[in-house]
């Protein structure tokens, strides 16, 4: 009797875990110095390493096999995902960047004015690693405030 209710116990402890989502601290003071177009050489490089993007506005979920080119320019982000659909992220329409952990990825939530409901994110992109997840978002902001 005891190791059945022991079981559903842990079972559900897991599965409330699993669904819990925090936020990760972001310091960008050590991006703030970077000039611009360092900061968006290194943002070039750590970007495409993402597992997920997704858009709210327009909507797509992709995955990172399904991105064929990225450019990360000195203005923005834009990346072809296809049949000429390109989407786009202007350093200048950003209000805030914040990272999320939950059991599995780290998510960089980034808002901005496009989105016109400002409680959800316009783009998350989804890392396995916390520090490439911590390193996206620092540059988004230094970006956002040159």
């Amino acid at each position: 009797m005891r190791v059945p209710v022991l079981f559903c116990v842990s079972l559900v402890v897991a599965l409330v875990s699993c669904k819990s989502r925090h936020p990760v601290a972001v310091d960008s003071r050590e991006t703030a110095d970077l000039p611009r177009d360092s900061a968006v050489q290194k943002l070039g490089e750590l970007l495409p390493t993402v597992d997920y993007v997704y858009c709210t506005a327009p909507k797509w979920s992709l995955k990172a096999s399904e991105i064929s080119k990225w450019n990360i320019l000195s203005e923005g982000i834009f990346f072809d995902h296809g049949k000429g659909n390109v989407l786009r992220l202007s350093y200048a329409d950003i209000t805030d960047v914040r990272v999320e952990a939950s059991s599995r990825y780290f998510s960089v939530k980034v808002y901005s004015v496009v989105q016109t409901d400002a409680s959800k994110d316009h783009f998350q992109f989804l890392f396995k690693a916390e520090d490439r997840a911590k390193q996206v978002a620092e540059l988004l902001l230094s970006l956002k405030k040159k």
